[in-house]
Formats: C-alpha cells, sequence, structure tokens
C-alpha cells in the first residue's frame, strides 16, 4: 500500500470515527468524570458542603484523580474556567451526537439508555452538586417519619440534632413541595435513617431512578408518536449534560413530577385519560408547576367528549377531587399556613428575566424624577403584573390550540418554556422540566430551544465563574425571540408549501 493510500484510509477512518455517536458519548463520558473530579474539590462551589465521606468521592478515586491530574492545586477560578470548558466541550459532543442522529437514527434505545445511567454513574457518588435542597427534602422527610409533625407546620431549625441541618440553607422555611412528595422524602428517610451521609446517597438514587425511568417512557412516547425521529429524542434527554449534572447530581424532586408527567402523556396515547389525569395530579403534589401541565391536559379530556362515556368523565372529576384530598389531609397545614406556601418565590431571583427588566423600569423611573422607593414599588408591582399577565394570555391561547395528543406535548413544552421566561423566581433546575417538555415535543426546533436553555444555565451559579449575572437572563430573552420569530418564519412558509405542493 502506497502511502498515499495509507493516509487516505487513516483519514477515511477519522471521518467514519467523527460521524458516529458512540464516539461522542465516549468523550461525554470523560468530561463528566472530570465534572465529577471538581465536584469534590472542597474550595470549588460545585458540589455543596457536606458531612466528609469517601463514599462521597467514589472511594477516594476521584480525589485521587484530581490529585494525579493536577486539578486539586488549581485555583477557585482555574477551576471554574476548567468547568466552563467541560459544559462547552460536554455539549458540542452532545449536540454532534444528535445531529447524526438526526440525519441516520442509527443507536439503539438500550445503548442510549445504557449510556445515559454510565454518564449518571459519575455523579451519584458525589455531594449534592450546585444546590442544597437535598437536605431539606431530608429534613421535611424526617419530620412525618421520626417526628410525626407536619413539614407544613415545623421547621428544619426546631430539630437541632438532625445531622443535616447543618448543610441546610432554607433551615427557618416550611415545606413548598406537595404532599405526595413529602410522603416520597419520608419513605426514604426511613430507608436511611438519621445519617446524612445514608440520606445523600438515599435521595440521589432515588433521583436517579426517577430519571432513568423517564427514559423508558420518552422511548415509548417517541415510539408511539414520532418513530423516525425516536433516537434522536431519547438521546436528547438522556444524555443531556444539564439534566445529569442538575437534577440527578442536585438529587432533584424535578426528577419525580418529571417522570409522571410523562407517564401521563403515555397513558393518555394509550386511550387511558383518566390515569393520566391521575398521574399529572400527583405529578402536581410533587411540584405545583406540573399545574400548567394538567390544565392543558384537562381542557383536552373535555374536547374529546365524543371518545368518553358519562362515567370516563366522573372518574376523572372523582380524580381530581379525591387525589389532592388524600394526600393533604394527613399533613393538612390550614388555610393560613397554605398561603405562607403560595407567597413563596414571589421574590426576584437573579436569574429572572422580570427581575432584569424590572431593573431597568425602575432605573427608568428615576430617571423621571421619581424617588427611589416609589421607583422600586412601582416597578416591582407594574413588573410582576406584566409578566403574570403575558403568562396567563399565553397559558389560554395554547390550552384552547390543544386538539389531540401532540399538540398537548407541543402547547405543554411552550406554556413551560413561557413559565421558565415570565416566571420571577427562577432557579437552574426549573430548566430541566422545561427542556425535557420541549425535546419530547417532536419539533426540532422546541428541541433546539430546549437544549439551549440548558446550554445557557449549565454555566449559572454562584462561584462557576465571573460572568456577571444579566448575562444568563438576557441569553433566555434571547433564546425566546429567536423561537417566537422561528415559529412566524414556519407559519408564513406554510401556506407558500402548500401552494408549491398544489
Amino acid at each position: 500500500m502506497s502511502a498515499v493510500d495509507a493516509k487516505s484510509g487513516t483519514g477515511s477512518r477519522l471521518a467514519a470515527a467523527a460521524n458516529d455517536p458512540r464516539l461522542m458519548v465516549a468523550v461525554m463520558f470523560a468530561c463528566m468524570w472530570l465534572v465529577a473530579v471538581l465536584a469534590v474539590q472542597r474550595k470549588f462551589s460545585l458540589g455543596m458542603p457536606s458531612p466528609q465521606s469517601r463514599l462521597l468521592t467514589l472511594g477516594g478515586f476521584l480525589t485521587g484523580s484530581g490529585r494525579v491530574l493536577g486539578i486539586s492545586r488549581l485555583t477557585p477560578d482555574s477551576m471554574g474556567s476548567l468547568y466552563v470548558i467541560l459544559v462547552f466541550v460536554l455539549f458540542a459532543a452532545y449536540g454532534w451526537a444528535l445531529v447524526l442522529l438526526a440525519r441516520k437514527g442509527r443507536l439503539s434505545s438500550a445503548f442510549i439508555i445504557g449510556a445515559s445511567v454510565a454518564l449518571c454513574l459519575w455523579v451519584l457518588l458525589v455531594t449534592p452538586i450546585l444546590a442544597k435542597d437535598l437536605f431539606n427534602y431530608a429534613s421535611y422527610g424526617k419530620m412525618i417519619t421520626f417526628h410525626g409533625v407536619s413539614p407544613y407546620v415545623h421547621i428544619p431549625a426546631e430539630f437541632h440534632g438532625d445531622p443535616v441541618l447543618p448543610y441546610i440553607s432554607w433551615k427557618y422555611a416550611i415545606s413548598v413541595y406537595g404532599p405526595f412528595f413529602n410522603y416520597l422524602a419520608a419513605l426514604t428517610t426511613l430507608v436511611a435513617r438519621q445519617s446524612a451521609i445514608a440520606n445523600i446517597l438515599a435521595f440521589k438514587l432515588v433521583a436517579f431512578a426517577f430519571f432513568v425511568g423517564s427514559l423508558f417512557v420518552v422511548d415509548s412516547l417517541a415510539r408511539r408518536l414520532f418513530p423516525a425521529k425516536r433516537a434522536f429524542i431519547l438521546a436528547a434527554v438522556a444524555l443531556n449534560p444539564f439534566l445529569i449534572i442538575q437534577l440527578v447530581g442536585g438529587a432533584h424532586n424535578d426528577t419525580m413530577m418529571l417522570f409522571f408527567v410523562l407517564l401521563g402523556f403515555l397513558l393518555y396515547r394509550q386511550e387511558k385519560p383518566v390515569w393520566a389525569l391521575f398521574s399529572v395530579m400527583l405529578a402536581v403534589l410533587v411540584k405545583t408547576t406540573a399545574a400548567f401541565v394538567l390544565l392543558p391536559m384537562l381542557v383536552l379530556f373535555i374536547r374529546q367528549n365524543s371518545r368518553w362515556t358519562l362515567r370516563k368523565y366522573a372518574q376523572g372529576a372523582a380524580v381530581l377531587a379525591a387525589t389532592p384530598l388524600v394526600f393533604y389531609l394527613p399533613i393538612w397545614p390550614g388555610v393560613s399556613t397554605l398561603k405562607k406556601i403560595i407567597t413563596v418565590g414571589t421574590e426576584f431571583s437573579a436569574a429572572s428575566v422580570p427581575r432584569q427588566f424590572r431593573n431597568v423600569l425602575q432605573s427608568l423611573l428615576r430617571d423621571l424624577g421619581l424617588r427611589s422607593s416609589s421607583a422600586f414599588s412601582i416597578g416591582q408591582t407594574a413588573t410582576r403584573g406584566l409578566f403574570m399577565l403575558a403568562f396567563l394570555v399565553i397559558l389560554g391561547v395554547l390550552c384552547y390550540k390543544v386538539r389531540d395528543i401532540y399538540s398537548l406535548m407541543l402547547c405543554s413544552g411552550v406554556i413551560i418554556f413561557a413559565f421558565v421566561v415570565c416566571t420571577s423566581w427562577l432557579m437552574p433546575w426549573y430548566v430541566g422540566f422545561a427542556a425535557v417538555l420541549m425535546i419530547v415535543s417532536g419539533s426540532y426546533t422546541m428541541a433546539a430551544g430546549g437544549i439551549g436553555l440548558t446550554l445557557v444555565m449549565s454555566l449559572y451559579g454562584a462561584g462557576l465563574n465571573r460572568w456577571p449575572v444579566q448575562v444568563f437572563p438576557a441569553l433566555i430573552a434571547l433564546l425566546a425571540l429567536a423561537l417566537v420569530l422561528a415559529a412566524l418564519w414556519r407559519r408564513r412558509r406554510a401556506p407558500s408549501l402548500e401552494a408549491a405542493e398544489a
């Protein structure tokens, strides 16, 4: 063989490797290992403060890797730069794998789910990543399991001997989660008992189990509704770096909410609408955000009156009324406490789009001569009212447009994305729920929007980088604008395509 032929053969093999999504998964696996190494570095803010334990460093392998690679000797700023680089490489490999799957679709569901499990394993046996919510979960669960009191009435600070108390940020907050989740948390603490380390591992395993369960539901949905896009949709959810790092690594209960919402879609597709409503109601009783999916599903259920008997409607009404009563009554907090729960999150978090709008509005009002206190009050009220009204209009219009399971899933994705844009209290992990619903809608445009959303929020977090906080809501707003323009362009293009076909 000549040198030219050898060089040509080598080039062909490299080109073939670059077009193999499995190579991209291998790149992601190596990057996720380095993310896990960063998570166990005590001077870096990726991993949250937790008890010292070799169990939370993969038996010392991650700390040892950090020493060998020199990562443990880096400054926090250098670690932040490394993390940003890893995020971009992860998303580049993930994005290219999705492009290849959209073109060819050559990966089995078993491989994709197995690859996701392998990626998740890196963030399981480490401290909670980027959030301390897990410790609040454990505290609320223990209140039910070991103290026999309601987490809607009592606060973590009351239980001084609890091993998780030193690691809780919201020591003086009652539970803002639904009763179904609080019972799941109680069951988890019943197994983990009092140990902070055992509770970390237990809640991480629960989040992991619900995430993997969601992948099987996504695969079943995609097979039934979008068979040509099945591998793409499953991989877009299963391999998303943000979902793995934030939802599984942080052990967020959003994984539970997501599972029951997706299961609701699947049950509806299987002509089991009452069970679908029940499943989404369980999601609402984990976190109330799922109510914005329950509403359009209920609209569809009522609209399809020719398909369901009167008995079905009676069963649906019973599910909607009885399910919350059954779960709430044993730990009913009273109306006054419920008001506290409802008002949580009415402040403006740094990442939210409304906060940046409010800041600009207040600045304009001060320039017009208003006192700072008046400008603040008017800006706060006007911003909250404007964004709430915008979201309600979007919610109403999209509920009206729901006609079948396809439009239900598409409209649900848009509604939750609109919630992310309009909510005044935005935490990074909220984005995971929106992104998955956008991906499973079956629209490549929506999927791209959801993936872009997760990329933006993967870089958000105190100490992760020195980027101005205003960058993130600005990018979310630009992403929303891009999706609106894409929708308008497709709508304008549709008549011309129909004319051409005619």
